[in-house]
């Protein structure tokens, strides 16, 4: 867990609101969306000695609206859209908490990965034009992003939110600075971008996830066709076992 003599919730807020600034309003190069949600995962460690569930989750909350309006340019006509989108996407945030809770302090932050996936699998389901997702940070660069006929458009928002919890263990844990956790950080930041590089396959984009999904026209990839959004669609199903085994336990 994050350490309370060294990390205060007021530094981390900060420095998820910068990272996240800079993701959303960097569309050429950006980066920083790949740290910049380590400091939240950090954030959660605070509700660790208290039953609320739900303690320390107004800096989660916060930074979530701001990120929200990021992604939104500083357009205000979209204030309250990003509180709502803020809200939703605390709770996969709380839902770890409640699961550690339960479960025991074992669980891992995967929870907060497979709850937030599993959130943008409904949301495109329930409103595919309209929803702002994670990989829309990684829109303007499809050249990294060619592997995606596999797993989907939103396979670009595991690989953000995977890559953040591997910072989260090598930076911000009860340790910090933990070398076995910084190779595979690196690397699986670095692998899936290189990896793209030697690919000839068109990469799928933000139109062929909202075709596909509001079935307004035939998607030409066969491959992405057959498989659809792969992962978040995966993580909808390991989060709702996850949420019934946690539920089940909780009342036993």
């Amino acid at each position: 867990m994050a350490s309370e003599r060294n990390l205060s919730p007021i530094a981390l807020f900060i420095a998820a609101v910068l990272l996240l600034t800079g993701g959303w309003l960097m569309t050429s190069f950006p980066i920083f969306i790949f740290f910049a949600l380590s400091p939240l995962f950090a954030l959660t460690d605070r509700a660790n000695t208290t039953t609320v569930v739900w303690e320390k989750m107004e800096w989660v909350l916060l930074a979530q609206t701001i990120s929200f309006l990021a992604a939104r340019a500083f357009d205000f006509s979209f204030t309250v859209s990003s509180m709502v989108y803020g809200i939703l996407f605390t709770l996969p945030f709380i839902g770890h908490v409640w699961v550690r809770q339960v479960l025991g302090n074992r669980v891992g932050k995967i929870t907060i990965v497979l709850l937030s996936l599993a959130l943008e699998y409904v949301l495109l389901k329930v409103r595919p034009g309209d929803s702002v997702f994670l990989a829309d940070a990684l829109k303007l660069q499809p050249d990294w992003m060619r592997w995606n006929i596999h797993t989907g458009y939103l396979g670009a928002s595991f690989w953000i939110l995977m890559t953040n919890w591997l910072v989260y263990l090598a930076l911000l844990s009860e340790r910090p600075f933990q070398w076995y956790w910084i190779i595979p950080a690196v690397a699986f930041l670095a692998g899936p971008m290189i990896y793209s590089y030697f690919l000839q396959d068109q990469s799928i984009g933000r139109g062929s996830m909202m075709n596909l999904y509001s079935g307004k026209s035939i998607v030409e990839d066969v491959t992405y066709l057959a498989r659809g959004e792969f992962v978040v669609r995966t993580a909808a199903w390991l989060s709702t076992l996850i949420l019934l085994f946690t539920f089940v336990k909780s009342q036993t």
